[in-house]
């Protein structure tokens, strides 16, 4: 069931037969076997009720976005939180509209991906996706994997309910 605070993970978009029966028997997937679809996940937004989302996504600033753009195509992530904390966290996404998209960020996890180069260039305040969503939870007082829509969704403090 969808709440408001929820995390949406929007998989892949990739249209071939293969792909068609991987996502057929996805929704048969408990949580315990997130492992199995994680690895589709190439976005993450918010979920803030009705059609809305809020979410960094590229050739745009952060901010709202529509929900039914990803109908069929997400799954959603469930994070423990108080009433208090909840609120914390979709307010920081509020303060985080406005911004640009990370596209440092992105070459940054391409460099590390392709080399084992970890080092992290200063963060101005851009964010892409899973960072958007991460540093919101931060201010909230959960602490999760942001560097990817994977590694968010694999974080133990997230729960996923296949769709």
């Amino acid at each position: 069931m969808l709440n408001v605070g929820d995390l949406i993970f929007v998989r892949g978009h990739i249209f071939d037969p293969v792909a068609d029966a991987i996502k057929a028997g996805e929704w048969l997937l408990t949580h315990e076997d997130k492992r199995k679809v994680a690895h589709l996940y190439t976005h993450v937004a918010v979920y803030l009720g009705g059609n809305e989302i809020a979410e960094a996504q590229g050739l745009r600033v952060s901010g709202d976005g529509t929900l039914s753009r990803y109908y069929g195509n997400y799954d959603i992530g469930h994070v423990q939180m108080t009433y208090d904390q909840r609120q914390q966290f979709l307010a920081a996404l509020q303060r985080e509209n406005g911004f640009r998209y990370d596209w440092m960020g992105i070459f940054w996890l391409a460099v590390k991906a392709l080399t084992g180069y970890d080092k992290k260039y200063k963060e101005h305040r851009t964010r892409y996706c899973s960072t958007y969503v991460g540093w919101a939870l931060q201010q909230a007082g959960i602490k999760v994997n942001d560097e990817t829509p994977v590694s968010l969704a694999l974080d133990p403090l997230v729960w996923i309910e296949t769709c």
